[in-house]
């Protein structure tokens, strides 16, 4: 409960207590549709559900710089600033006393930030780098075997364009092959160039750190897999209770986390790491009801 008291409101915390109550209590089928529908007022968001997943990548890496692991993973650089006036954040770095755009991710890719010892590990795989960037964080495997965990440390702060948007407008992609199995098929045979052109026309550049274990999402708490949800805050607050229904999926989530790719009523479901979890999150991409709880 430390998570809806501190993270979110006294109605989400409220709700998590009765609901784990009522789970605790082995109660299931219509038992538990009683005990929800006289615990909670249950609210349908109106529009349609769009629901996808996202997992823990894992990309192999070496310490050093060779032909072959040639892609940087970047910790974040120490000019990086992030300015609140007014309301408005403004994210980029200072110049003669004015905070000016950080360089986008084609000017870092074409070394905008080389030379500055920002980084962390160098990959082999662009594209698997970039699905790193888009997940926001993940697992480094190293050459001797080790897993090293890493984690968001911020953006460049320019807007986010999503890569499967991109292939789709240019013909590469119907909508409904936009998925990462189709990105994928589409970029392999692309030279090294052609790739990183689709990939630069999304600006934004993500920065990572060394973390634990575990995947903390935004409200600062561990990820349960099946569990947690990244959702638009300014639809459903964080910590708030909803239940999700497709043609695959029914099952209570809690929202906490978010993404600059959620937006309105589309929830992202985070399923964890491994090879599984990655097949189920490529091919996400469902329609269906979701459903807010409200303790009464």
């Amino acid at each position: 409960m430390p998570v809806w008291s501190n993270r979110g409101d006294a109605s989400s915390a409220l709700a998590a207590t009765r609901l784990l109550d009522a789970l605790g209590r082995g109660v299931s089928g219509d038992d538990r549709a009683l005990a929800v529908l006289t615990s909670y007022e249950v609210f349908e968001v109106r529009d349609p559900l769009l629901m996808t997943a996202y997992y823990v990548p894992e990309l192999p890496v070496r310490r050093w710089r060779d032909t072959v692991y040639r892609y940087p993973i970047y910790g974040r650089p120490p000019d990086l600033v992030e300015v609140n006036t007014e309301g408005t954040k403004e994210i980029g770095r200072v110049e003669n006393g004015v905070v000016v755009p950080y360089p986008s991710r084609g000017e870092i890719d074409a070394g905008a930030l080389a030379g500055r010892g920002l980084e962390l590990a160098w990959t082999n795989d662009p594209l698997l780098l970039f699905l790193l960037h888009v997940q926001g964080s993940g697992r480094l495997r190293t050459e001797d075997g080790r897993i090293v965990p890493v984690q968001f440390a911020g953006t460049n702060g320019r807007p986010y364009t999503a890569l499967a948007s991109v292939l789709v407008r240019d013909g590469y992609l119907t909508k409904e092959e936009a998925t990462v199995p189709g990105i994928k098929r589409v970029m392999a045979p692309l030279s090294p160039s052609e790739q990183a052109a689709l990939m630069a026309r999304n600006e934004r550049y993500t920065f990572f750190r060394v973390g634990k274990p575990a995947v903390v999402g935004s409200m600062g708490v561990e990820l349960t897999p099946g569990r947690s949800v990244a959702t638009d805050l300014r639809l459903i607050p964080p910590g708030s209770i909803a239940y999700i229904v497709t043609d695959k999926v029914r099952r209570f989530v809690v929202a906490q986390d978010t993404g600059a790719a959620i937006k309105d009523a589309h929830v992202d479901l985070f399923v964890g790491a491994g090879s599984a979890a990655e097949a189920f999150a490529g091919e996400a991409r469902e329609r269906g009801k979701l459903y807010l709880l409200k303790p009464r």
